[in-house]
């Protein structure tokens, strides 16, 4: 069970985030309340002071003093609004997204030297609010039996073979359009993301015991001409189509 506090330990990001989970109409009041481990009352009067806390929280006044902005406060409202969007649309981002899309909006605001550091990433999430969580998703079961039988009789079989002269191929799905597992989201919400990207290109990959040689990887795709190859002279893999198009 959550721990209760008071209203006076909820930091000022935490109350205007609260205020967009109620805003959503998504979870019962309730249920807002555990989450932040606060009690119903306290959760009225955050309520019946929404319009204080938003004033106070855009106006960075006095009461912001634990969410003193960065040096660069424009990139980091930009970030902000860019990622409440994300989160909206159930799009899961991870740090690298983030650095990455720091780094345009610094570029297109003319601080031609930012760096979106580690350093400052973490600042960006403390002074917002923002955590890292797992997304919702299905997990699948390996045959253990099947796995011990193969094990045992896998010696038997290449006893009479050269490390050089025994290979292991295997063929693996690339997702290529597929979210990160993970995403940040603002704390107190519900970590729940929408439907995975199913586009997807079948690799072969596959090298000998040894690690002398490797063979060259094979892609299979649907389009027997792809418009992304169009320049491409040269590939260093073999590309097959299994439809015509």
């Amino acid at each position: 069970m959550a721990q209760k506090r008071k209203l006076t330990t909820l930091s000022l990001a935490e109350k205007v985030n609260l205020l967009r989970i109620i805003e959503k109409g998504e979870k019962k009041k309730q249920e807002i309340a555990k989450d932040f481990g606060i009690p119903a009352s306290t959760l009225s009067t955050i309520i019946k002071s929404k319009e204080v806390i938003l004033k106070n929280f855009n106006e960075n006044s006095a009461t912001r003093k634990k969410m003193k902005p960065g040096e660069y406060s424009d990139i980091e409202s930009c970030l902000l609004k860019w990622f409440q969007q994300c989160l909206d649309k159930k799009i899961p981002i991870n740090g690298p997204i983030l650095r990455e899309k720091a780094e345009e909006f610094g570029y297109k605001l003319g601080h031609v030297h930012f760096k979106a550091s580690s350093g400052w990433l973490t600042n960006w999430k403390n002074r917002n609010n923002v955590v890292f969580k797992q997304v919702c998703g299905e997990s699948g079961a390996v045959d253990v039996q099947k796995c011990s039988v193969w094990i045992n009789n896998l010696p038997k079989l290449i006893e009479n073979y050269s490390p050089d002269d025994i290979f292991n191929v295997d063929e693996t799905g690339l997702f290529f359009k597929c979210l990160p597992e993970k995403t940040f989201m603002f704390k107190g919400q519900s970590c729940s993301g929408g439907k995975h990207s199913k586009e997807r290109v079948t690799l072969l990959l596959g090298a000998n015991m040894s690690g002398t040689e490797k063979l060259r990887p094979l892609l299979i795709g649907k389009s027997k001409k792809p418009r992304c190859f169009k320049q491409v002279k040269s590939l260093p893999l073999d590309y097959h189509a299994n439809k015509k198009s």
